[in-house]
């Protein structure tokens, strides 16, 4: 008797529990499906808005660069080098009167290399072929290229003529540029991202729906030169007044791409 009233006393501990463990459940779904939780949506990706923007900003050049290359010819090493180094002091103290500082003239590359005579080919008409005769070193050339910011870039012209002056034929630019551009993709990442959110908050709108957290982000961004086409190095004369060379614009454009989860 006392073993029956002990399984009754089980039987209705365990249906007390179960039904306990169910009414949890049953309110942990309802919840969830109030919330619009996992147990909702199962493994779908939550709904999202893709949006573009595109932002850009102008600013006239500010910097105008000239790229030099002095080479003289000796008939050793010892004298090409040595010529080359007069040129390149005398090229020097010119940029100084110029007020170019010294941070601004950058060494991009130099050397020195040998001078061959032409050899005429000997011709085989029969076999063997006689020896060809070898190239003979009748000299050098001792180069260094060197490139030169200009900041008042309006003088821009009027540094290269005086260049050329010196006795530089190979001088390129001047090209003009934008010296802080970072500033300026900031200011055009932050226009295009502004235009990414209005399309968004109107889209959003028009479906009804609202706006959660960025979800992605991407950007592409570049400058677009319009700068004015230089001049080539044989124009440059010294009984003609350098003219004036415009500047030019430089348009730094930013485009993104922003994905916004929906609510």
């Amino acid at each position: 008797m006392e073993t029956l009233l002990n399984n009754k006393n089980f039987i209705k501990i365990s249906v007390v529990f179960v039904g306990l463990l169910s009414l949890f459940v049953l309110v942990k779904l309802v919840n969830e499906v109030k919330s619009g939780g996992d147990y909702n949506r199962g493994n779908r990706p939550p709904d999202v808005i893709t949006v573009t923007g595109k932002g850009e900003v102008t600013a006239v050049s500010d910097i105008a660069t000239l790229d030099l290359t002095l080479s003289k010819d000796g008939s050793t090493t010892k004298i090409a080098q040595s010529d080359l180094n007069d040129q390149v002091t005398k090229t020097l103290a010119y940029l100084k009167t110029k007020n170019i500082a010294d941070k601004d003239i950058k060494s991009e590359y130099g050397g020195i290399s040998p001078k061959y005579a032409p050899v005429a080919p000997v011709n085989c008409f029969s076999y063997p072929c006689p020896p060809q005769p070898e190239s003979k070193i009748i000299g050098y050339t001792a180069t260094q290229s060197i490139s030169v910011k200009v900041r008042a870039v309006d003088s821009a012209n009027d540094i290269r003529t005086g260049l050329a002056d010196l006795g530089i034929t190979n001088i390129s630019g001047p090209t003009f540029s934008i010296d802080n551009q970072d500033s300026y993709m900031d200011q055009a990442r932050t226009i295009a991202i502004d235009n990414a959110r209005t399309k968004a908050q109107k889209l959003a709108k028009e479906l009804q729906v609202r706006l959660g957290k960025v979800t992605s982000f991407s950007e592409n961004n570049y400058p677009i030169m319009y700068a004015a086409k230089a001049m080539s190095a044989d124009t440059v004369s010294s009984s003609v007044p350098a003219p004036e060379l415009p500047k030019g614009e430089n348009k730094i454009t930013s485009n993104v791409t922003v994905t916004y989860e929906i609510k």
